[in-house]
């Protein structure tokens, strides 16, 4: 009986050890599950409708071309086989490219650091996907994109959150977005617009517009502002800095690429805000324009949230009056149109 007892005592000990064994086994992280779920990090997400195909993309590279850095719509294209991507396919589009004070401290800084900068890719819905970016090097400004397509359309909405003040020098936000346009036929955009008081008509009409060069005549502001932004001397973002002679009299406006065309819509801003249009005849290389926008908030305080959202609408080109309507059903507003 002694010896049945020891056995029985040595397989109970042995049965415990074991339990305890894998008990703290099974406390201990596991760094294989872990790398497996680094490794499956969502770096780009489809948007499908009937009439658009979309990719939103982090600021990871991704095959076959396109380049880290570049965050936002990745690709744009019509539904259907073979319909070309609207944007130069290594770059992107309402791409989070600059934050800027204006304050000449940041001139040692990296330009593009939105760019720079880790981004957390959410699919929130089928159709809705969220950008999250906590900040940036020098920049304390919380960003949340979210992209969400309907059917020929896609809304942007941006939210951002100072959390500390680095801009009281000059009193404002900069945020700036660039969408870099593959080889269209025309690089101009199109708008409804005048020219700003002592610089030409004051009479409302479309205005056709191309900068002669990168960094000249490059933004526009609306209509009745009475407030351009400073910068110290030798500012390096000459797009959000070179103001053109005109201002838009309504947040529209498009361009063409080859049968289609790209309408980007404000909605009216107020509280502090304030868009600008922006272009370069060769943000993305020779050939490839840039058909920007920048945002300005001058009422900001540390740990309140702003926000404001714009549409792009890319379809078939019929006429401008098309264009109208479309900026009229979104906005709620009446469009006055111009005689020419």
């Amino acid at each position: 009986m002694k010896s049945v007892d020891t056995k029985s005592r040595l397989a109970w000990y042995g049965m415990s050890v074991l339990a305890w064994f894998f008990g703290l086994a099974a406390l201990m992280p596991l760094h294989g599950a872990e790398t497996t779920k680094a490794a499956t990090a969502i770096h780009t997400s489809p948007l499908e409708t009937g009439k658009l195909r979309v990719v939103i993309a982090d600021n990871e590279a991704y095959a076959p071309a396109h380049l880290a850095g570049y965050n936002g719509v990745a690709e744009l294209r019509s539904a259907g086989a073979n319909q070309p991507n609207l944007f130069v396919p290594l770059y992107a589009g309402l791409n989070l490219e600059h934050i800027f004070s204006g304050d000449a401290a940041s001139y040692g800084w990296h330009i593009f650091e939105p760019r720079q900068a880790p981004m957390e890719l959410r699919r929130i819905s089928k159709r809705r996907v969220e950008l999250n970016q906590q900040r940036t090097e020098h920049w304390p400004l919380r960003s949340r994109l979210t992209f969400e397509v309907k059917g020929d359309a896609m809304d942007l909405t941006y939210y951002g959150t100072p959390l500390e003040d680095v801009w009281r020098k000059h009193g404002y936000i900069g945020v700036f977005f660039a969408s870099y346009i593959q080889s269209p036929k025309d690089m101009a955009i199109q708008f409804i617009g005048r020219s700003r008081p002592g610089r030409g008509d004051a009479t409302p009409r479309w205005i056709k517009h191309l900068p002669p060069s990168h960094g000249v005549a490059a933004s526009h502001r609306p209509a009745g502002s009475a407030w351009d932004p400073s910068f110290d001397d030798g500012f390096k973002l000459t797009l959000a800095s070179s103001f053109s002679d005109f201002e838009y009299v309504y947040p529209f406006c498009f361009g063409r690429s080859g049968e289609n065309v790209l309408v980007l819509m404000s909605e009216t801003l107020r509280d502090g805000g304030e868009m600008r249009f922006a272009q370069s005849p060769s943000g993305g290389g020779t050939g490839n324009p840039a058909w920007d926008f920048v945002y300005f908030r001058r009422d900001y305080a540390v740990g309140r949230e702003f926000s404001f959202r714009v549409r792009a609408v890319y379809r078939k080109f019929t006429n401008v009056e098309d264009v109208v309507r479309l900026y009229e059903r979104w906005s709620g507003e009446k469009v006055r149109r111009p005689s020419s």
